[in-house]
């Protein structure tokens, strides 16, 4: 039969070692993953407050939370043409009611981010440019 080791025994230093090994490989995971996260590529970052009347943007979020990018709007991912932006608006019914054409609305609410984008689909989508003269 073999012996169980007395309890309180201290580790060997080779066990020392390789624990803390693992726990600094955990931490670089860690540090590697989190560094990705703040600074890895974000192409959905959200321009809708920056968006004003005759501008195009496409949607990169989803209906429920939308993520826009502004883009001229001949382009062919230029999904939506922004006909109003309402600063300062809460309720998107009553500030796109007004606004002929408007077939969508985008809401924003939080702390100093209250706005309504009224939109219609972009007629230009896709279209090339025709430059003077040419």
């Amino acid at each position: 039969m073999s012996q169980m080791p007395p309890l309180n025994t201290p580790y060997t230093p080779a066990q020392i070692r390789r624990n803390r090994l693992i726990l600094l490989g955990l931490i670089l995971v860690l540090a590697a993953m989190t560094a990705f996260w703040a600074f890895g590529p974000h192409d959905t970052k959200d321009q809708s407050a920056t968006l004003k009347a005759g501008d195009c943007f496409e949607n990169l979020g989803t209906n429920k939370e939308a993520k826009t990018k502004k883009l001229d709007c001949t382009d062919p991912h230029a999904d939506y043409k922004v006909l109003k932006m309402n600063a300062n608006a809460v309720v998107d019914t009553f500030a796109c009611e007004d606004v002929p054409g408007t077939t969508g609305s985008l809401t924003q609410s939080g702390p100093g981010k209250w706005f309504v984008v009224c939109f219609k689909n972009n007629d230009e989508k896709g279209k090339k440019q025709h430059r003077a003269g040419a």
